[in-house]
Parts: C-alpha cells; sequence; structure tokens
C-alpha cells in the first residue's frame, strides 16, 4: 500500500468529489461521492469524506472506503505511472508503508479485525478493561440499545483503543462460515459523532452480508435490511451495510455470491420508515420497480419509529416477529398505491 502526501490528495479529491469542502477543525475534506453519486441527494448532501488525521476515503452513502491512493486510480482512472509522473512533476514524495515489513504481515492486516480490538461478549477480556471509561462507555451503549439481548446479534461485538480508524467505535463483525470476513464500526462518542461518519466500513474490502451465517434456510423468507444494528432484531436477517437509490447496485460481488445459496428463498426488503425518511420512500419505490417485495411501515409504528432499533428500545423488546414483517410485505402496484398514499401524509421528511 502507498501513501500518497496530504496536499496532493486533497488535490485530486478537490478535483473529483462533487461540491467539495473543507472542515478546518476536524481536517475533513468532504463532498458528494463519484462512484454511487449518492442518489436523489446528489448536490444536497455530502456523504463522501477525506479524513486527513487517518488518511482514509469512504462514503457513508455506498459503504466503500478506499486508501487515497487507490481512490485516486479508481475515480480518475488514472494508471499507476500516470500517478508517478504528477507527483514528481509537483515535487510530491510517494512512501511505500509496508516495504518493509514481511508479506504475512500485509496478510494480517488486511483481514483481520482492527488492530486489539476487544471481545466485549468475553467476560475475562472485560474485565480486564473494567475500568476504562471508554470501554464502559460502550458497553453502556451496547445494553442501552439492547444489542446485547437482541435475537439476531452476532456472537461477538469488538472495540479497538488503538486502531487509527475505527479507534474507540462500535465494531460490528460480519460472519461467514463461522469466520469473520468483513466489519463496520459505529460512532458511540459524542464528540467523535460531530467529526466523523456514523458508520465507516472494513478499508480495502468488499461488503459481505451481515447475518449470512445464521439465516435458516429450511424457512420461506429471509429478510434484508440497510444497516446490521436494525438486523439484529429479526430472525433469518441480512444486511447490506447502505444501499444506492440505484437499481443497478444493489449489492456487491461478495453479496451476491452469498445470495446464490438463498436463491429458493423469497426476499423481503425492511427499510427505515417510509413515513420520516425521505431516502427510505425514493429506495423503496425503484425496489417495488423491479420487482422486489418491500415491507412498509405501518402508519402505527411508522410515524413514531425511524427502525426497528429504535422501535425495539423504546417498547422494551428483543425481537420483531416475522409474522409483522409479512404482514405488512408489498409488492409492485399495490406498494407503489402505499407509498403514494404515505407521500400525501408525509411529503417533508
Amino acid at each position: 500500500m502507498r501513501t500518497l502526501p496530504p496536499d496532493y490528495v486533497a488535490q485530486k479529491f478537490l478535483q473529483f468529489a462533487g461540491y467539495p469542502r473543507y472542515k478546518k477543525y476536524s481536517q475533513i475534506y468532504e463532498g458528494g461521492c463519484p462512484t454511487c453519486r449518492e442518489g436523489n441527494s446528489w448536490g444536497r448532501k455530502r456523504r463522501l469524506y477525506f479524513i486527513v488525521k487517518q488518511n482514509f476515503i469512504c462514503c457513508h452513502n455506498c459503504g466503500s472506503s478506499f486508501s487515497p491512493y487507490d481512490w485516486i486510480k479508481e475515480v480518475g482512472r488514472l494508471t499507476d505511472k500516470e500517478i508517478l509522473s504528477e507527483l514528481s512533476e509537483r515535487d510530491f514524495v510517494i512512501i511505500n508503508e509496508y516495504q518493509e515489513e514481511p508479506e504475512e504481515e500485509i496478510e494480517r492486516k488486511l483481514y483481520t479485525l482492527p488492530e486489539d480490538s476487544i471481545n466485549l461478549f468475553d467476560e475475562s477480556q472485560v474485565s480486564f478493561y473494567k475500568d476504562n471509561p471508554i470501554v464502559q462507555k460502550v458497553l453502556h451503549y451496547i445494553k442501552q440499545r439492547k444489542l446485547d439481548t437482541a435475537c439476531n446479534a452476532p456472537k461477538t461485538l469488538w472495540l479497538t483503543l488503538k486502531d487509527k480508524i475505527h479507534k474507540n467505535r462500535l465494531i460490528i463483525p460480519f460472519y461467514d462460515n463461522n469466520k469473520i470476513v468483513y466489519y463496520q464500526s459505529r460512532t458511540v462518542l459524542e464528540k467523535d459523532s460531530q467529526n466523523y461518519p456514523k458508520y465507516l466500513s472494513k478499508l480495502g474490502d468488499q461488503k459481505t452480508l451481515f447475518g449470512f451465517d445464521a439465516v435458516d434456510t429450511s424457512k420461506e423468507s429471509y429478510y434484508v435490511f440497510e444497516g446490521p444494528i436494525d438486523a439484529f432484531f429479526c430472525r433469518n436477517s441480512v444486511a447490506v451495510a447502505g444501499i444506492q437509490e440505484r437499481s443497478d447496485k444493489l449489492f456487491t460481488y461478495r453479496q451476491n455470491e452469498q445470495l446464490k445459496k438463498l436463491f429458493l428463498m423469497e426476499r423481503v426488503w425492511v427499510l427505515d420508515s417510509q413515513y420520516l425518511d425521505q431516502a427510505s420512500r425514493n429506495k423503496s419505490k425503484i425496489l417495488l420497480d423491479i420487482g422486489e417485495n418491500v415491507f412498509i411501515w405501518p402508519e402505527e409504528y411508522g410515524n413514531r419509529f425511524k427502525d426497528f432499533n429504535e422501535m425495539c428500545t423504546k417498547l422494551k423488546l428483543s425481537e420483531i416477529p416475522e409474522s409483522f414483517i409479512t404482514k405488512n410485505t408489498y409488492t409492485q402496484l399495490k406498494g407503489r398505491v402505499k407509498l403514494s398514499v404515505i407521500d400525501r401524509v408525509s411529503p417533508h421528511h
């Protein structure tokens, strides 16, 4: 992996990102993502970030994360030779981060959890950090949000106090074949939520499905959520870690490979409340148009709760029954009619 000078990366971010701007206090560049184009929010929201302190680029809309070098190559369609040429012309210096490290160390960095991760479901590890305020804050968050009792929670949840990207964030593992193959981290500390994206993905890897290991293929249906935390609260649920408002980009290649094993089952999409989230309504319409089954929130709950986690937290539930989803699942025309009613009563959300 190569490290580029921050001023060169900033120059390229300003060139390739949509309507970019710089937050001096937090040292973060933000703009529109040229990879996913951010659906209908293009020009209105900035969900692509270049976090200078951690030296990485991520999109909160499509969940993609890159080293600056890989991002510049992809969005600028530049070769290694062209980047080196630009650097030499501007008297920048390029550094090879791993040139002194052995091959196996590179593998470890790419495929394991973040540095020195703590298993928050392991009593002995938690006991060792019983006086650490960050560990206690994250443990409180887990209990407050009922993540430890949720019916579809993963076998482990993690925290790192050292990793430069995912430090002090709740790390959610994605299992396949009983192994952690991917992860996302979520902000917990209030000061971080003001300066960093809510979710960050594993750097340099393609997304897999959260919850895939726990799907019971003998059942008729499985449920697809956007975020993993909402999928904690319903059995036979997976999460894609963010979808774009584009019908041709629902899944990554790795997710499609996993879904081949579920081809006999009916798929139902479960998004945030269409009453409270305009983006959710837009995505629901797209999914209905391409023939997908979509859960549409009943008004009684859709006007009160943004998502499954909020509903379970406030109603003190650890599980939403599959029958609740099935009862409120729609396809094509019936779904579009239902959404048109929601459009009329919730036009400004």
